[in-house]
């Protein structure tokens, strides 16, 4: 039986969100979740992005998982949107909050690495090279924080 306040003078549903949060009945989670159950949360489909000479778009950073592949036996040259088309697209993005995308590296020829540069404005913090997909010992995947440091500007660590 759920406890409820709705015949009050100022039940206490007014208060909560619009719409009301889901009750384990699908939506989204946020925070701990329910016990037992993975934290979900909204997750687009993956940007793919194919080509040796690639300038990676906020709309591929924005859907948080990329899949990247040089093709043919080419090594990749990324850049990053610049740091000011990066305060364009998420202008919510304060000073010292982050967000993280993964990369996938799915070139299967031995010379498919893929080096990124950090564009205007931003500088990459760690390994800037994401190496082929062809042996499971090759680091093929990573993830990158970009975090605001000032107006047009963020540290791009690669943080797995």
């Amino acid at each position: 039986m759920a406890i409820t306040t709705q015949g009050a003078s100022y039940p206490l549903e007014s208060f909560g969100p619009t719409p009301a949060l889901s009750q384990g009945t699908g939506g989204y989670q946020f925070s701990a979740g329910v016990r037992g159950e993975p934290l979900m949360r909204a997750q687009a489909a993956s940007a793919d992005l194919t080509g040796a000479t690639v300038t990676i778009t906020t709309a591929n950073l924005a859907a948080g998982i990329v899949t990247i592949d040089a093709g043919g036996t080419d090594a990749g040259a990324y850049t990053f949107p610049t740091g000011a088309l990066i305060d364009a697209a998420f202008p919510s993005v304060a000073v010292n909050t982050a967000f993280d995308v993964s990369f996938i590296n799915i070139g299967d020829a031995t010379q498919n690495d893929v080096t990124f540069g950090a564009g205007t404005g931003n500088t990459i913090v760690g390994s800037a090279v994401l190496m082929d997909n062809t042996t499971t010992t090759n680091p093929s995947s990573a993830i990158f924080r970009f975090r605001k440091t000032g107006t047009a500007a963020y540290s791009i660590y690669r943080i797995a």
